[in-house]
């Protein structure tokens, strides 16, 4: 995680050759490129793509998941790709190194997270006693914004505490089974860990098993930090300046996409969306109730970002900031290590054409609603009937299908 965070602050000199991409452009375009992380943000373009969402505004979606973001980051400036989904690390970065890229949309918001801990563990049985010990986080790109989550949770819970009280460290889902086996309480106790602060698709199974107990909700953490969590959807400079009305369309496509996700009516086809997504992307089908849960554990009522989003990435930035020599003390050199300086990400969000998108639709509601309904032709006698062939009788009883 530190090797691979270090590579994504700094990619900003990939991006002195955008210009070369924007002069290979076809003036009009039809096929959109999107990188995007794994994971539940992911969603709203992967129903879009299935539902006819893009096929409505004469788009083309070409997606490409990846799992670095500085290969985001990089594509972006150069071209490679049109949009993007990241997370609030990828924004604060693009922010702190000046990178042609802003935010266009929500991609979803508020993954739950909880800290639990194994019910063997009987030394944390409240916040302030990770104190001294070390909280696991899962690894991946999204997850690492949970980082400034805890430490502000720490400093603004009663007694406060510091940073350096604490540390974390990054492990990958696959250890999770490992920390809650009562045959790992050693290891467990010698590390000094204090358990997992993780998303709760995956941990929930292990308390309603009774094999864990939160010790911090998401509702609690939310609570003591006023925690929005609204992740980016990026467009590139190159296509915000010379394909406006294409960064429209796209636009009003996931509008579209991300309420038809939020509407409960549709909860059936959206899980089908994304049991199938897994089996694609993984080569295993998703149980219909992690499926479910997984899209109930994640905010897609959102389109456009408030300013209570932008302030609370801004106050992450200048919490990661604060504890940039605890996180990489791994690299020697103090100048190297990412968030030097805190950043405003403000200039880097552009809500227009989100604003726009849902005025869109709107109209478009409202229009559906005020058409009259169309008139029936007056009831006569039934035309008759053409003369039916009998069918051909066959040969063999056709297969059955499996």
């Amino acid at each position: 995680m530190h090797r691979f965070l270090s590579k994504l602050f700094f990619v900003a000199t990939i991006f002195a050759f955008s210009g070369t991409a924007a002069a290979q452009e076809a003036p009009a375009r039809s096929t959109l490129r999107l990188s995007y992380i794994p994971g539940n943000f992911a969603l709203p373009v992967l129903v879009g793509i299935e539902h006819g969402m893009f096929a409505h505004e004469g788009l083309s979606i070409s997606p490409v998941p990846v799992t670095d973001e500085g290969a985001i980051l990089r594509s972006l400036g150069m071209g490679g790709t049109d949009f993007a989904i990241g997370s609030q690390s990828t924004l604060i970065s693009i922010a702190g190194n000046k990178l042609d890229a802003k935010v266009v949309a929500i991609a979803g918001a508020a993954r739950e997270i909880d800290l639990v801990v194994p019910v063997w563990d009987t030394t944390t049985q409240k916040f302030s006693d990770i104190k001294g010990k070390t909280v696991v986080l899962l690894n991946g790109v999204h997850n690492f914004d949970a980082v400034p989550e805890i430490y502000r949770a720490a400093v603004l819970s009663k007694p406060p505490m510091k940073l350096s009280d604490f540390n974390v460290q990054f492990v990958d889902l696959a250890n999770l089974k490992v920390i809650m086996d009562p045959a790992a309480k050693a290891v467990y106790t010698q590390r000094k860990l204090a358990g997992v602060l993780m998303l709760r698709e995956f941990t929930q199974s292990y308390v309603d098993e009774k094999k864990a107990r939160v010790v911090l909700s998401n509702e609690e953490i939310t609570k003591l930090i006023g925690r929005r969590g609204a992740q980016p959807l990026f467009a590139s400079k190159l296509m915000i300046t010379r394909f406006p009305n294409d960064v429209q369309r796209f636009v009003r496509a996931w509008a579209r996409s991300m309420q038809y996700v939020a509407d409960p009516a549709n909860k059936t086809a959206v899980v089908r969306v994304l049991q199938i997504y897994y089996l694609r992307q993984y080569g295993y089908l998703l149980k219909k109730e992690l499926a479910e849960q997984y899209l109930a554990n994640t905010d897609y009522r959102h389109v456009m970002w408030a300013k209570e989003d932008i302030a609370e990435v801004n106050i992450n930035a200048r919490a990661l900031s604060a504890a940039r020599n605890l996180l990489f003390a791994r690299i020697k050199d103090p100048e190297q290590r990412p968030f030097k300086t805190p950043v405003a990400v403000d200039d880097y969000v552009e809500m227009s054409f989100a604003k726009k998108a849902l005025d869109d639709l709107a109209a478009e509601k409202k229009a559906a609603a005020e058409k009259p309904p169309q008139t029936q032709k007056p009831q006569g006698e039934a035309p008759a009937k053409k003369e039916e062939k009998p069918p051909e009788a066959s040969p063999s009883p056709a297969p059955k299908q499996n």
